[in-house]
């Protein structure tokens, strides 16, 4: 392809078609015209200087309709062209177009910088001109490049023109300042109200303008000169004062008060305010100036304060439909003191003082303004006028663009979609280097839409905007015909180590040519249509009949010449982005290779110090014992820690302090001391071990107590409820007669393996629960079934029932709070989302207790659960906020667990906690584990009481993975008991009355001192149970025959996906899963139509009566409808659920 010697921008920069005028000329132009127009753009569109002369010199601008050769020669020709053009004596630079565009307008709507930066250089351009629809070329500036071209312009030409305006006044040559100020250009972008034009240091140093400066100087002449060229005679300095405040000559106030060039200047400054863009300010129309400025404005009103004192003078400023005041105008943007939008705003004016009115805000706002003239009162008021009508406008404009977006884009989707499926077809060569019949009708079909007859430049400039066609080059040079693969060398040049795009600006002529030459047959069309009406005989042999066929013949040998040109440059653009998007492909994957090394290092690295630090501790602990073996009993005997001697004494009478041997290596500063986090790693090290003697239950508290008369009733009416509430939960046992299930219909996992990493890694960020994964990576279990694992070890709470003391009970309730996440090991496949309604009960006969669960909200998910038992209750919700993070995934829990413990003593405890944040790291390196931390409170609402649990990270060291350590603490505050173990193997307790300390591993000379008690130990975990599923998760999908007439229709057991999955059928599972998840969208779309909320049938939202919280609260309804639907009273088909699988 041949360079077109245009500068190359960026391919990245949009280019739009602008409309053209002969669009608008179409209707009523003649044959003659039609052909002149063709044999013009023919002209400039071949680059022919000779024909471009004999064309313009037969036919000048006046006889072509709505353009000039000009503004064609911008549209469809290269750069040297233009600049013949601009050579010859006939072109006028301001030349305007039908809708009122300059040349400058063109080039800019176009993207042309070259062409900009061109017009600029020209003498006499004006870049201030506005077009009929009030912009001016910076308003319709494509890019940032012509926008800052523009911008420069201006600016240098403001600058230029202060300078020489500073010298003319400087010698007082009014005459050229005349002059000056008479220039078209100087009219519309030189602010006569500007202060940098004045140069008297008074005068400036007030923010005066230089009519202020001529009134100082009481230069007359001066002054009327500036009225009548449009300076304000009602501008305020900074402190508030008219040019005719600054002098006391009396010829001067006259001049600036009843003068005819103020009297002008009023009535300019009148008409301007009221009739907006129709108004002449000062010889430039007001749509040069723009119709901002019309419902804009700053400067001094008399403001009411109050009765003391009055009207008060204020800067007030109208910008952006908001009204602010402040005291002094230096405050501006500082110190605002009120403001009103104009969107609530209502004027009022007085009709009995002219200079006085007033503006309400919301409720009670009310400003009482005045004006020191009439004049200027009107000013504010149709400023204000303006300004209200316009934030009222934008308003309903921004809806309605809004609706117009939302609809477009669902168009956009659409249309995407199907061109997606016939774009080859349509694009594909018929080896006659013509195009295929689909593009071809296509093209045509799409002409009408290319040329939008009669439209304004407005709307068809934001109808381009929308359809943002990235164009690209051209030459004049490209052949018309040959096979369109020849073009496939582009991608094979040896010498080329870059592959370029094709040049943009000469892409926008090559489209912007082919859409005038569409424009031109329309007319020509037109024209012989209209002729023929007129004339009825014409014959073909006819003259105008030939001319018109001559006249098609090279139109559509042009156009077709075009549309090649247009193929071959999009087929070059394709290929230049196949190109980068491959690199950029390759560079990724390198990316992500480097990445799992640097994990897969890290890893090994924190292992080599995972291993070197256990070294360490052994040799340190090596050390200290032989050390601690060569120095005497220097303390008597200690309290053997974790055997509660209470037999004798009460708990409270016990010694708040321990004393025990110094060592030496406290005597020498503890050089070879470990820190807390060691001791406590040697304390359970020594347990593991079986250096410390570990008790399987909790030592007595205290010999059997002797109970009152009143204690005895108390305890025989708990046991009372205790029974009632057990028959209670016996009737739910219909359906669960055949027992657990001990294994799945697999044998094992069989999923297809896929890359975790290469499915995750483009999902770095977002929200776990909204993200679209292939089945394969779930597992056949539901989030829903996640909060039943929680129930696996249920039989703490019954220990902590049977316990007279709170503190013990406290103990096996935070046993039971961490038991909750042994779980958790090895799971990291996601469990299915349950639906909005999904519901699940299980109950178990042999331990005693019943469980209901519900998924209440889906954005975001929630699922309300309640469990009960004789001695307890147990409820809360699963709300989780989880986000990807490329090396781990986070669920942070927000929801509160409460629990209501009905101990042996007769009362009743509540409890509450919140869970911990759960990771899944190592997702690089393809060994993902599960890992939970951070702090836990276990509170006694009852007694005040806290236990404080720490699950600690997984550290460099090995033997740091799993920890949990923690402490009981009175109401008081005082340390009752220290736990510490694994959350995914044992957890342990010890009895450390007022105090806080690890119990060191027995000496050699007194082993077993130290005694500990077993709080909760982990299930057996069996190898072999696919989807590493625990033995009680196996229990949950059962649905036995007996079982299954007796759920609830929405009972996760009779998800369809959720069941293929488990039974292996993965594809299945995956078509499943797709229809039921549409099936919800529909159900949501459905009540989003009605104005309809989802309302959860078993659970409400309410407040906690003694935490205070927000919860979900049991209906305690659904064991009775399953217990009616049992024994036949009722259907689940009456209770009026929702159809969800």
């Amino acid at each position: 392809m041949s360079n077109t010697g245009v500068a190359r921008p960026s391919p990245d920069t949009p280019v739009t078609l602008v409309p053209t005028p002969t669009a608008a000329s179409i209707q009523g132009a003649t044959i003659e015209q039609s052909v002149r127009l063709f044999k013009v753009f023919d002209a400039l569109r071949n680059g022919d200087t000779a024909a471009i002369a004999r064309v313009s010199k037969a036919n000048d601008d006046s006889k072509l309709e709505g353009t000039t050769v000009l503004h064609l020669a911008i549209q469809c020709a290269d750069q040297p062209v233009i600049e013949y053009v601009l050579s010859q004596q006939s072109s006028d630079v301001n030349a305007r177009d039908r809708e009122g565009n300059t040349t400058l307008h063109t080039a800019a709507m176009l993207g042309r910088a070259p062409v900009v930066k061109l017009l600029l250089n020209q003498d006499g351009v004006n870049d201030a001109l506005a077009n009929y629809a009030g912009k001016t070329p910076l308003d319709v500036a494509r890019t940032p490049e012509i926008f800052q071209q523009l911008q420069l312009a201006r600016s240098m030409f403001i600058d230029s023109n202060v300078r020489k305006v500073h010298q003319l006044l400087k010698g007082n040559n009014y005459d050229a300042l005349e002059r000056l100020l008479a220039d078209s250009r100087v009219r519309t972008t030189l602010d006569m109200n500007g202060p940098e034009l004045a140069t008297d240091p008074a005068t400036t140093e007030h923010g005066g303008t230089l009519l202020h400066q001529a009134a100082r100087s009481k230069d007359v002449r001066l002054a009327q000169l500036l009225l009548l060229n449009g300076a304000d005679p009602f501008k305020r300095d900074r402190k508030g004062k008219l040019p005719q405040d600054v002098t006391k000559d009396d010829r001067t106030r006259a001049i600036l008060k009843r003068s005819p060039a103020a009297q002008a200047a009023q009535r300019n400054i009148q008409e301007k305010t009221i009739l907006g863009e129709g108004a002449q300010i000062g010889g430039a129309s007001s749509a040069e100036a723009g119709p901002k400025e019309s419902r804009e404005m700053k400067g001094y009103l008399r403001k009411w304060t109050n009765y003391t004192s009055g009207y008060k003078l204020r800067w007030f400023v109208l910008e952006d439909g908001v009204l602010s005041y402040y005291k002094h105008q230096d405050d501006a943007g500082s110190a605002c003191r009120g403001a009103i939008n104009m969107r609530i705003a209502k004027l009022h004016m007085d009709p009995k003082d002219k200079m006085q009115f007033a503006i309400h805000g919301k409720s009670s706002v009310k400003y009482d303004l005045k004006a020191n003239h009439e004049i200027e009162a009107k000013r504010w008021y149709w400023a204000l006028n303006n300004a209200i009508q316009w934030t009222k406008d934008e308003a309903k404009e921004e809806h309605r663009r809004q609706q117009q977006e939302n609809t477009a884009l669902r168009e956009a989707r659409n249309e995407q979609l199907e061109r997606g499926k016939t774009r080859d077809n349509e694009l594909a060569p018929n080896g006659k280097g013509m195009l295929a019949p689909g593009a071809t009708s296509d093209l045509a079909s799409a002409a009408p839409s290319i040329s939008h007859v009669g439209s304004s430049m407005g709307d068809q400039a934001s109808m381009h905007d929308a359809d943002s066609i990235h164009l690209f080059s051209r030459s004049n040079t490209m052949a018309t015909e040959g096979d369109l693969d020849d073009d496939e060398e582009f991608a094979d040049d040896a010498s080329s180590h870059e592959i370029h795009p094709a040049n943009k600006d000469a892409f926008s002529i090559t489209a912007q040519s082919a859409k005038l030459q569409l424009e031109l047959l329309e007319q020509v069309a037109a024209a012989l249509k209209l002729e023929t009406e007129k004339n009825p005989d014409m014959t073909v042999s006819h003259p105008t009949i030939r001319q018109v066929a001559a006249t098609y013949d090279t139109a559509v040998g042009n156009l077709k010449g075009l549309l090649m040109d247009l193929l071959r440059i999009s087929r070059d653009h394709e290929s230049y982005w196949l190109h980068r998007l491959e690199r950029e492909q390759n560079i990724r994957r390198l990316w992500e290779d480097s990445m799992a090394r640097i994990a897969q290092e890290q890893e090994v690295l924190e292992n080599r110090i995972g291993e070197s630090e256990d070294k360490r501790k052994r040799t340190k602990r090596a050390l200290k014992e032989a050390l601690e073996g060569n120095v005497p009993e220097a303390s008597p005997e200690p309290v053997e820690a974790g055997v509660r001697p209470m037999l004798e004494l009460p708990r409270d009478s016990v010694v708040t302090t321990r004393s025990r041997r110094p060592t030496i290596a406290e005597l020498t500063n503890n050089e070879v001391s470990d820190d807390d986090s060691e001791v406590e790693e040697e304390f359970f090290d020594a347990v593991d071990a079986g250096e410390v003697e570990v008790v399987d239950t909790m030592p007595p508290a205290s010999p059997p107590a002797t109970f009152g008369e009143k204690d005895v009733e108390t305890a025989s009416k708990a046991h009372t409820e205790e029974d009632a509430k057990a028959l209670d939960i016996q009737k739910s046992y219909k359906g669960y007669e055949d027992g657990i299930r001990k294994r799945l219909k697999l044998d094992a996992d069989n999923r297809p393996k896929v890359s975790l990493w290469g499915i995750l890694k483009s999902m770095i960020g977002k929200d776990m629960t909204k993200m679209t994964l292939p089945v394969s990576f779930n597992e056949p279990t539901s989030l829903l079934y996640r909060v039943v694992e929680d129930m696996e070890y249920t039989d703490l709470l019954d220990v902590a029932a049977e316990r007279t003391d709170s503190t013990e009970r406290l103990v096996y309730v935070a046993g039971f709070a961490a038991s909750e996440y042994a779980s958790t090991i090895g799971r990291v496949a996601k469990p299915f989302n349950p639906l909005l309604g999904e519901t699940y009960e299980y109950v178990r006969p042999d331990l005693g207790y019943r469980f209901f669960i519900e998924q209440v909200t889906h954005h975001p998910p929630v699922g309300a659960a309640y469990a009960e038992s004789p001695r307890w209750d147990y409820y809360g919700e699963s709300a989780v906020k989880s986000k990807f993070y490329g090396k781990s995934f986070e669920f942070n829990p927000l929801g509160t667990w409460f629990l209501h413990l009905r101990h042996a003593s007769g009362g009743e405890e509540l409890y509450t906690w919140k869970k911990v944040t759960s990771s899944v790291v190592g997702i690089i390196t393809g060994n993902p584990q599960v890992d939970n931390y951070g702090p836990m409170e276990v509170k006694n609402w009852t007694t005040g009481e806290v236990c404080y649990l720490d699950f600690k990270p997984k550290g460099w060291k090995a033997s740091s993975a799993f920890q949990v350590a923690g402490r009981v603490v009175d109401k008081q505050g005082r340390t009752r008991w220290s736990i510490g173990g694994r959350w995914n193997d044992k957890i342990y307790a010890r009895f450390t009355p007022g105090f806080e300390a690890s119990v060191e591993p027995p000496t050699a000379e007194k082993p077993g001192k130290d005694q500990a008690f077993l709080i909760w130990e982990a299930h057996p975990r069996p190898t072999g149970i696919p989807f590493n599923l625990t033995p009680f998760a196996v229990t949950l999908n059962a649905i036995p025959d007996r079982l299954r007439p007796l759920v609830a229709p929405t009972d996760t057991r009779l998800r369809p996906d959720q069941r293929a999955m488990e039974e292996g059928e993965y594809d299945f599972a995956a078509v499943e899963k797709n229809r039921v998840e549409e099936g919800q969208r529909a159900r949501r779309r459905a009540r989003e139509a009605k104005g309809e909320e989802f309302v959860p049938r078993w659970f409400k939202k309410a407040k906690h009566p003694v935490t205070g919280e927000e919860y979900w609260d049991f209906r305690h309804e659904y064991w009775k409808v399953r217990e009616d639907v049992a024994e036949g009273k009722t259907t689940w088909n009456q209770q009026g659920l929702e159809e969800i699988y």
